[in-house]
């Protein structure tokens, strides 16, 4: 299992990797890169922390060293990051579609969350502003560009998860509330829920938090590679065990 993402997969992480592992029997690997403000295509920072681009991680080596899985599963999700930065749509799509050759030559059966465009565009430019200045540090790009940067880089990732034979979901509205790119915490089940139940599972998959215990566990597990104070940390994967043959790597 493959988790691409930003913010929404960080801050459900140990949802998804509980209700993943309660679904499925057998040995299982999950691959994680995510983290908050995460970017496809630059060291991406949020206060102290910073992580290595999506494309740049080391995710790509790891994957190539692994043995063929009998199934592989890949999630693609928060793709967007990047314009709030700067990037123009054009490398954004180059950067994700570099990924999803990636995930090809691993036979990935790949799943893709567009962006909550409806919640976003009912954003004035006030709004955006302060949504911005909490969430994403640098230079702010006008709302009136980045609204239409928005639009157009969903309907093109559309037309390239479909390129790739993608299943592709589109946020519900009830998902969202004052902040308009994270799922509610009173929504994160049903919503994860939903995404999940688009992967092949012999079964309906088992959606549902772990303990307290184990999330804090969960949340606290370490990618390979990250700053902090620009002082590169470097942790050994897989950061995480649940039993012989069940494995988290982070990235």
């Amino acid at each position: 299992m493959i988790l691409i993402g930003a913010s929404n997969v960080t801050l459900s992480f140990p949802l998804l990797v509980h209700s993943v592992m309660q679904s499925l029997p057998g040995p299982l690997q999950i691959f994680a890169t995510q983290g908050h403000g995460r970017s496809f295509c630059n060291w991406s920072y949020v206060l102290h922390r910073g992580l290595p681009p999506i494309t740049g991680c080391g995710l790509w080596e790891e994957l190539s060293r692994q043995s063929p899985a009998s199934q592989t599963w890949a999630l693609i999700t928060d793709v967007g990051n990047d314009l709030i930065y700067g990037v123009e749509v054009d490398v954004v799509l180059q950067q994700v579609q570099n990924v999803f050759e990636q995930l090809s030559r691993d036979n990935a059966r790949l799943t893709f969350v567009r962006l909550p465009v409806e919640r976003i565009m009912m954003l004035t430019d006030f709004q955006y502003r302060v949504v911005k200045k909490m969430l994403f540090p640098g230079p702010t790009v006008p709302w009136s560009l980045i609204s239409q940067r928005v639009l157009e880089l969903d309907e093109r990732m559309e037309e390239l998860a479909t390129r790739w034979n993608g299943t592709i979901l589109t946020p519900r509205l009830s998902w969202y509330g004052v902040d308009p790119i994270h799922i509610r915490s009173s929504q994160r089940a049903s919503a994860w829920r939903e995404v999940l139940e688009s992967w092949p599972f012999a079964e309906s998959p088992v959606v549902s938090w772990p303990s307290s215990h184990q999330a804090i566990r969960l949340w606290r597990t370490a990618p390979a590679e990250r700053s902090y104070w620009r002082r590169h940390e470097h942790t050994q994967q897989p950061c995480w065990t649940s039993s012989p043959g069940r494995t988290l790597w982070q990235y």
